[in-house]
């Protein structure tokens, strides 16, 4: 992954915030199949840019 300054200044604080998600169904069967996978990254990124943040990297389907 790139390395890139993503420190967030506030009034009275410094901080980096990061979340790391993972979603496992039971068994690991795939349940984003066809167009289901496209249309959840495009909504997720959607919301990403409404809310102002960003995601770095995302993988659907990978063990």
């Amino acid at each position: 992954m790139k390395e890139t300054n993503r420190v967030t200044y506030g009034r009275t604080s410094v901080y980096n915030l990061n979340y790391h998600l993972i979603w496992g169904t039971k068994y690991r069967n795939r349940v984003l199949k066809g167009n289901v996978e496209a249309v959840l990254k495009r909504i997720l990124y959607e919301v990403a840019a409404q809310y102002g943040f960003s995601i770095d990297h995302m993988e659907i389907g990978k063990d």
